[in-house]
């Protein structure tokens, strides 16, 4: 292989940044990505969370991934925090949180502030980095034996938080942009399939959060599954 064809091969791989403090799941973690490939872990973080949020900034990763095996009582507000950092460097970051599932209405909870996935400690530790590819690009990954109930509860939760919107608000265009967040779209494939600039998406997507109340592309997305969009 040139040098080349390995510099192309390495700037696919997915730039991951772990916190973790328990060196027995770490090095599982590590062996997992490592045995998988198509994943770069740019740094593990071990002590603070100060210092985590601080390499966030300084790497720019693509995959967070965050173990939540001890209790961390501030945990929306750190899911929250790596949200800000990403809007405010114009970074893409996808969060993805690994631990023991808590109920389902925390998990809503954290979905509302930036997660995007949550890999169960007790799912094959050869479903990892399959788990982060569907986060990175932008999707959403729960345990399979409890994706469901999870959505199921999401989506009520959604119905109940937006019940007072109404798609009067919207303009045709704005619409059809809901429609597209709605089948999972990204922004470069709703430019593509409208034939108009990202920069052009990201304005109309900015005045349906400010017309919903909401900053979160999920909720909009099962706000369009639950109104039956398509």
């Amino acid at each position: 292989m040139t040098k080349k064809e390995t510099t192309a091969l390495d700037e696919k791989k997915i730039t991951t940044l772990i916190f973790c403090t328990s060196e027995l799941i770490l090095a599982g973690i590590v062996r997992a990505l490592e045995n998988a490939g198509g994943i770069e872990v740019v740094s593990v973080e071990k002590s603070t969370i100060d210092s985590f949020l601080a390499a966030i900034k300084d790497h720019k990763p693509q995959v967070v991934l965050l173990t939540t095996s001890e209790p961390m009582p501030n945990l929306r507000e750190v899911c929250k925090a790596v949200r800000d950092i990403s809007e405010t460097n114009k970074i893409k970051t996808q969060l993805m949180l690994l631990g023991n599932i808590p109920s389902h209405e925390e998990v809503v909870g954290l979905m509302n502030v930036g997660v995007r996935g949550y890999f169960d400690l007790n799912e094959s530790s050869e479903q990892l980095a399959e788990a982060l590819r569907v986060v990175h690009k932008e999707e959403i990954w729960l345990p399979r034996d409890k994706m469901s109930s999870i959505m199921d509860r999401i989506i009520s939760v959604v119905g109940r938080d937006l019940k007072e919107k109404t798609l009067d608000q919207l303009t045709p265009t704005e619409f059809q942009v809901l429609r597209l967040i709605g089948q999972g779209k990204s922004n470069d494939e709703i430019a593509d399939a409208m034939f108009i600039s990202k920069n052009t998406v990201r304005s109309h997507i900015k005045s349906i959060y400010a017309k919903m109340d909401t900053h979160s592309r999920l909720q909009l997305a099962l706000y369009a599954i639950n109104s039956a969009l398509f």
